[in-house]
């Protein structure tokens, strides 16, 4: 009469998740990383060396900035560098900051 009682399963939604990689439309890998900070987005190649600045909203997010990113580099209205000049420059200037900090 009373049959036995069945246990519900629980449906579970997977929210997706923004990809902190992206591909290159320079060399075809899956090796641009893209951070953001004060409206500036920076993008380099892991791979290839390409290093570019685009300004973006505050509310972009790595997605959208890469979205810019690809539309501005196919049309041709970026400054593309070479990542390998970029970061001699970066690393020499953090140094220099870093001793005259211990100096003092």
């Amino acid at each position: 009469m009373g049959g036995r009682r069945r246990k519900r399963t629980k449906i579970i939604r997977v929210k997706p998740k923004i990809p902190k990689t992206f591909e290159c439309p320079r060399c075809g890998k899956v090796s641009i990383s893209i951070s953001i900070k004060n409206g500036i987005a920076k993008i380099s190649c892991g791979n290839c060396g390409l290093y570019t600045e685009v300004d973006v909203p505050p509310v972009f997010d790595e997605a959208n900035a890469y979205s810019k990113f690809i539309d501005l580099y196919l049309e041709g209205k970026l400054q593309i560098k070479e990542r390998t000049e970029e970061i001699t420059e970066e690393e020499n200037e953090t140094e220099r900051e870093s001793k005259e900090v211990h100096i003092r």
